[in-house]
């Protein structure tokens, strides 16, 4: 059994956040120390170099890595495998986890919202749904996720995701969309915020396979805290500030107009 997790600081995709911190290195060696407090019997394989081979940058398609990540051990010969983002806090033994991965064949757990909030147009048709059903699908939380890669139905999810990633449509895409004065690029449905790339893709294939059984966000607060400020901090949106002083700017001009109109119809 190993966990696996990757942490090259490179540059974000355009359609991102830029980040005014970022040291995914300092993560890597957190969930190291935790591991060996925790007295993990299996491996600890990170990225923090180079990405596995084969898989697209951060730059190039946000979030790919993953699914290569989990390929690449499994050429290795790994089966019981559980990955976790680099922002990830351990905060007990994680041999219940591994228990439930080889139980189930795969451990997700659920987000708050639906697949439908982060996803855009043009992924519906390769994921095959609807952008109505999209909205009535639960969305997972990828930050942790485990696999059996001894389990056949986990093999077809890998190997479906990672087709996912490699199509250069499916996980690219804006993270904000429409909302923190981020444009409407996403869909022009207001009930579309943004796109989630690995997590949206994960959730659907999940499902369509049956692997829909996830446990709770209160369950993963037993074992994580996922403390994404710890690896990386964005830089506040510049249109923010634009759209302030347009609005400023329209108040000002519909004073003025409301002002000339009364002299003239006085």
């Amino acid at each position: 059994m190993c966990v696996i997790s990757l942490g090259v600081s490179s540059p974000n995709s355009p359609d991102r956040p830029t980040p005014s911190f970022q040291d995914f290195s300092r993560g890597l060696a957190r969930i190291r120390e935790d591991l060996l407090k925790f007295n993990f019997q299996g491996d600890f394989i990170p990225w923090d170099q180079h990405y596995p081979e084969g898989s697209p940058t951060q730059q190039q398609i946000h979030g790919a890595y993953k699914p290569f990540c989990f390929y690449e051990v499994q050429q290795r010969g790994y089966q019981l495998v559980l990955w976790m983002d680099a922002s990830i806090k351990i905060r007990k033994p994680l041999e219940p986890l591994f228990a439930l991965i080889k139980q189930d064949g795969y451990l997700m757990f659920q987000e708050s919202h639906s697949v439908g909030a982060y996803c855009k147009d043009e992924a519906l048709k390769l994921l095959g749904i609807t952008r109505e059903e999209s909205f009535k699908l639960p969305s997972c939380w990828s930050c942790v996720l485990g696999l059996d890669l001894s389990n056949q139905r986990s093999v077809e999810f890998l190997r479906q995701w990672k087709e996912r990633a490699s199509d250069g449509i499916t996980f690219p895409g804006p993270k904000w969309s429409g909302v923190k004065g981020w444009p409407r690029t996403a869909s022009q449905d207001p009930r579309v915020h943004g796109h989630r790339c690995d997590q949206t893709s994960a959730s659907v294939i999940a499902i369509k396979l049956g692997m829909a059984a996830w446990k709770s966000k209160e369950y993963f607060s037993e074992f994580f805290n996922n403390e994404r400020d710890y690896v990386r901090k964005y830089q506040e949106y510049k249109n923010d500030t634009v759209l302030k002083q347009t609005w400023r700017f329209g108040k000002r001009l519909l004073r003025e107009c409301l002002f000339i109109l009364k002299r003239i119809f006085k």
